[in-house]
């Protein structure tokens, strides 16, 4: 039963790592807990429902110190939207993955200002599209190591469904 809570812990021990300082003066850590929640809406869509992602949102927003609801909203929205990319295009290669996932990110991206500046909290584009840029170039990195977390889910239980 533990099973199927591994998508939601696995996406908050990213957000955790993403509290790690960086050595570098930009703003450029990758948004890794937001990546976790849509390599998990690809893997298992049942685990990682809107409602999930909009939860582990809320604890990045208070986490970072950001008005919540910013990331809640905006995490929900990346997750209905993956899961949609599902249905309307199926099963599709890692290529396809990683661009759908760059136009989500970039939306994510966009987005953000306008809800921080709705929030009373106004911030610049640039710091975002680094952290876009970023998590681009991380996605890869991301989607192996959730999907060995999924290998090794199904190996120890045969019953663990596969997406």
């Amino acid at each position: 039963m533990w099973r199927y809570a591994v998508p939601a812990l696995t996406s908050m021990a990213f957000l955790v790592l993403m509290l790690a300082p960086l050595p570098i003066s930009l703003p450029a850590m990758p948004h890794l807990a937001l990546m976790a929640v849509l390599v998990w809406a690809m893997l298992q869509p049942a685990l990682m429902a809107p409602w999930v992602a909009f939860c582990i949102g809320a604890l990045a927003d208070l986490l970072f110190g950001q008005p919540v609801g910013v990331n809640a909203t905006l995490f929900a929205m990346a997750t209905g939207t993956m899961r949609l990319a599902g249905q309307m295009f199926g099963r599709h290669g890692s290529l396809f993955d990683w661009l759908l996932v760059a136009a989500v990110l970039l939306g994510f991206a966009l987005l953000t200002g306008p809800l921080m500046a709705l929030a009373g909290r106004p911030t610049t584009v640039l710091p975002l599209l680094w952290q876009w840029l970023t998590s681009v170039a991380a996605w890869p990195l991301v989607v192996r190591l959730c999907a060995a977390i999924q290998r090794k889910l199904a190996a120890s239980a045969p019953h663990w469904r596969h997406g």
